[in-house]
């Protein structure tokens, strides 16, 4: 029967202190009955960013602790001992790991927390090393920060010495720090949820051993799937400004997150806004301002460049920067898009219309990019047009954002088939020009051409008064 135990509280306790151990692949030379490990239990914390937190979630929730669990493996990868022990503190502890026989083992240690007798992550298959692996029962795409699970793993050697470990515990997964802004209970949702892609399931646990590698070391759900309406995170429209940290296995490349608001009316789920990251362990922040969701793309990357992104952000109306350099191909302006802290492409390959070769991307809600090029293989830039679809938005904001890249505002032009004047700005070396049109695409969104200087239309352009 599959054995299945507490992560901790089943493991035998060691009297001297509470212990952590964390993951760090190196050899450590160790005697018999005179091991000892020094853990700060606040290190995966550390790196998962969530100290503070684990400390308010410690100091309110009495029957919460810090458990520390150790298994040791012979050459054989059989389980020769077991150790636990639990703390409330987050400092620096000490562990002793009892007498082994010379020779050479294995040693696995994973740190969580429990409340109370029902936990989250259990032990599995613990006798063998080549199936012992940790799992969560819940089936959820991510659990609340505090459930964040670390893990370590070495090879010991016992011999003649004494040795003194210093051990640091790695994250298994990622903190989600899902931030709003402009969600307040005059919006028209009655609640925001960060969803995984559901044809990309987060694991539900993870193997032991060390010697198993990329997708192999994961626990996949037994019918293969996680559950779509669990989602990673939800928040509720309780202020201006809210966040919600949520620990996940779901990891990789260009892993896609999707944004629905449930309407208040209808009660059904409408599609907002996803994302695409290379999600790793350690920490990162999904934001995004729903008040603007249409022309400004969500953030989600580490925490150390975020108030950087956000200071940019709020200076123009995007994060957005075409590539303008006239006559290049399609490779070299798809790189550009795609250095974009979000961008999604809509047409699959490069397409034929009115004006040339085209290929297009959303970067936002309802804000497009779109290239041209003079021939079919994508070479010999010649347009691009960025319109939003987002007919609410004032002029200033595309107006504010072509002033911050350098182009100089020379007056207006009324071309025949728009009713509304279209604004014309030049670049420094007035090689470039832009056209600011109102009523683009049937009056619908505004729209902004670049494209080299027409000196017919600049003749045509008639200065703004006032």
């Amino acid at each position: 029967m599959k054995g299945c135990f507490l992560a901790a509280a089943a493991l035998c306790c060691i009297a001297t202190a509470n212990v952590l151990f964390t993951s760090c692949d190196r050899n450590v030379l160790l005697t018999s009955g005179s091991a000892i490990v020094n853990v700060n239990t606040a290190t995966l914390y550390d790196k998962l960013e969530i100290t503070d937190l684990m400390a308010e979630r410690l100091a309110k929730s009495e029957n919460m602790k810090i458990t520390d669990s150790v298994l040791v493996y012979d050459q054989q990868g059989m389980l020769v001992a077991k150790h636990g022990v639990e703390t409330r503190e987050l400092q620096t502890i000490h562990f002793g790991l009892g007498d082994l026989p010379r020779g050479v083992y294995k040693v696995l240690a994973w740190q969580t927390v429990t409340s109370g007798s029902d936990p989250y992550w259990y032990l599995m298959d613990a006798d063998r090393l080549s199936s012992a692996h940790i799992e969560h029962w819940i089936n959820m795409a991510a659990l609340g920060f505090h459930w964040a699970i670390g893990l370590y793993a070495t090879t010991l050697t016992v011999g003649e010495e004494t040795a003194l470990i210093d051990a640091e515990m790695e994250p298994m997964g990622s903190v989600v720090d899902f931030r709003l802004d402009g969600f307040t209970p005059e919006s028209n949702y009655s609640r925001i949820t960060l969803y995984s892609h559901r044809k990309e399931p987060a694991p539900i646990g993870f193997y032991l051993d060390p010697a198993r590698s990329g997708e192999e070391r994961w626990v996949a759900h037994p019918e293969g799937k996680m559950e779509w309406d669990r989602p990673v995170g939800e928040l509720l429209p309780d202020g201006s400004g809210l966040s919600l940290k949520r620990f996940t296995l779901y990891h990789g490349e260009k892993k896609r997150f999707i944004i629905n608001g449930t309407d208040k009316t209808t009660k059904e789920k409408e599609y907002l806004v996803d994302a695409t990251y290379d999600l790793k362990p350690g920490h990162v922040v999904f934001y995004l301002d729903l008040e603007k969701i249409s022309y400004q793309p969500p953030y989600f990357g580490p925490t150390a460049g975020f108030a950087e992104w956000k200071a940019k952000r709020d200076e123009g109306f995007l994060v957005s920067d075409p590539c303008l350099q006239w006559g290049t191909d399609y490779q070299t302006a798809r790189k550009r898009v795609e250095n974009l802290p979000w961008w999604k492409p809509i047409n699959d390959d490069l397409e034929q219309d009115a004006h040339g070769w085209l290929r297009y991307y959303r970067i936002a809600q309802q804000l497009y990019e779109m290239y041209y090029f003079t021939e079919e293989d994508g070479r010999n830039l010649f347009r691009v047009i960025c319109f939003i679809t987002d007919d609410t938005v004032p002029v200033g904001v595309p107006l504010q954002h072509v002033t911050k890249q350098g182009f100089e505002l020379k007056g207006a032009i009324q071309f025949p088939d728009h009713q509304k004047p279209t604004l014309l700005l030049l670049s420094p070396d007035e090689k470039t020009e832009v056209l600011l049109v109102p009523d683009g695409y049937g009056g619908s969104c505004w729209e902004i051409i670049y494209k080299p200087t027409d000196p017919d239309e600049v003749s045509q352009t008639i200065p703004i008064m006032g």
